[in-house]
């Protein structure tokens, strides 16, 4: 059994868990022992995946086991280009919203645009608009239930940059609006590393991504929380950062405990080699 290893609020992204063919709870059990992880974000990219028992299920086992649920990981913002889905997004946002207050959770994951084939580096003007104004209505939905929107900091989005993501949360205009900070590669399209980006946008980070498997994502990534995680450990900025396996090419388990080893590695200031690509 692992101990805490970080005064830093660790939390464990169940994308991991997506190929298991057991229940959840089953999955997040070892997990739960290991002792290193104060909270769960719960994947969910179609919430017809869960109905409210399910949530209730979840959430007492949460409660049993020490660990919170902060936030819902959904696919909302994920707005199409032609236009056409707003009424489609707006119903997904209250499905969402429900889902989280069975939970317990406070914050909704949100991706500014259509990922992949938007930047904030040349945005569509219209196209951004519609956006923009998805968002004012996301946020408006939350707040009646007094959950927020974090915009997840993800290349290809409309806050992939600092100042894109910036200028967004200043167009969308909401109090209950924030950021999941995510690295990779969207530090260097600012110009930055991770503790300058992270800087830049610390007033309105409420949640942090950070992936086990520094390939994963972008080869920055390893050198950006080498320099980023001491500084949280000792600031000790509140929001959870999240472990997020999105591959899954091990169980979920093994994914947490490689987690947990690295964050504590690299509070430590022990250089960590960049491992080969399996």
């Amino acid at each position: 059994m692992c101990e805490r290893i970080s005064k830093m609020k660790l939390c464990f992204n169940t994308i991991a868990c997506r190929n298991m063919q057991e229940p959840l709870v089953k999955s997040l059990e070892p997990i739960a022992e290991l002792g290193s992880y104060q909270a769960v974000e719960l994947w969910i990219p179609d919430v017809s995946t869960m109905n409210r028992a399910q949530a209730q299920e979840l959430a007492s086992f949460c409660l049993e086991k020490n660990l919170d649920l902060p936030i819902v990981t959904g696919m909302l913002g994920v707005l199409r280009l032609e236009m056409d889905d707003l009424k489609e997004q707006l119903e997904l946002c209250r499905k969402l919203s429900k889902l989280a207050e069975w939970l317990g959770a406070r914050l909704l994951r949100a991706f500014p645009g259509y990922v992949g084939e938007i930047t904030s580096r040349n945005p569509d003007p219209e196209y951004y608009s519609y956006v923009v104004g998805a968002f004012k209505e996301f946020c408006r939905i939350l707040a009646d239930s007094g959950l927020s929107l974090a915009s997840e900091t993800h290349r290809d989005t409309f806050v992939d940059t600092v100042s894109g993501a910036l200028k967004f949360l200043e167009d969308v205009g909401e109090t209950n609006h924030g950021f999941i900070l995510q690295l990779g590669i969207v530090p260097r399209w600012s110009g930055m590393d991770g503790v300058e980006f992270y800087r830049a946008l610390s007033k309105n980070v409420l949640h942090m991504h950070l992936h086990p498997y520094p390939w994963q994502e972008h080869e920055d990534n390893l050198p950006n929380y080498s320099k980023l995680l001491p500084i949280l450990e000792r600031e000790d900025p509140g929001f959870y950062i999240s472990v997020e396996n999105c591959e899954a090419l091990v169980p979920p388990v093994e994914a947490a405990r490689q987690g947990a080893e690295l964050i504590s590695k690299l509070v430590a200031g022990e250089k960590v080699p960049l491992p080969e690509n399996p």
